[in-house]
């Protein structure tokens, strides 16, 4: 059995290899990454990247299970409450934009990199999956609960889902920078934008 710090030591140098694999896959993308530019990029040899990984998939996939897992685990508690479906949804999104903004490189790789994996990666339903959709369904769910309250224009949810998301996107990634958004801030970027994809 290993002491409690070779344990903290194991998980260091885990973090460690997701670290460097996180900068492999962001400059060459997962077909063009190889276990050789990961272990070098995390300062290891090989043989101890494979002593954690057998492969640069099954690092690609542990970053996308940690990474939406602890989206979920953050916006969970703003939205267990949907007696206002309208403050939950700008509560989630505010989280979210806190995460972003502390670690922009790991949430560029979450939202870009489902759309450039290969399909064998997406067999066995992985777990990062699972919390996407469920994410994602509960967002949907809310702008629809808060149109049912009228904390809502009427809309066609699923399409301004993907509008949000991509503005969400853009703004986090293209032109906001490491300045953290307020709540205030975030709320009126809603409020603004959808109400008025709502009148037109």
């Amino acid at each position: 059995m290993i002491s409690e710090r070779q344990a903290k030591e194991r998980e260091f140098r885990k973090e460690q290899i997701l670290e460097g694999a996180l900068t492999v896959f962001k400059s060459k993308g997962v077909e063009g990454a190889t276990m050789d530019e990961i272990a070098k990029e995390a300062g290891f040899g090989k043989a101890t990247l494979y002593y954690y990984f057998s492969s640069k998939e099954e690092i690609f996939i542990e970053l996308l299970d940690r990474g939406w897992k602890m989206i979920w685990e953050s916006i969970e508690p703003a939205i267990e409450d949907h007696g206002h479906p309208k403050e939950s949804f700008i509560n989630a999104l505010n989280i979210i934009g806190g995460l972003v903004t502390e670690n922009q490189v790991l949430f560029e790789f979450l939202f870009t990199a489902p759309q450039q994996m290969p399909g064998t990666l997406l067999e066995g339903k992985p777990a990062w999956k699972g919390y996407q959709t469920r994410m994602y369904g509960v967002f949907q769910g809310l702008l629809e609960e808060g149109m049912g309250k009228g904390e809502f224009p009427q809309m066609q949810s699923d399409i301004m889902m993907r509008a949000i998301g991509g503005l969400f996107h853009g703004l986090f990634f293209l032109g906001h920078g490491k300045k953290p958004m307020s709540r205030e801030t975030m709320e009126e970027f809603i409020t603004i934008f959808i109400g008025n994809y709502g009148t037109s």
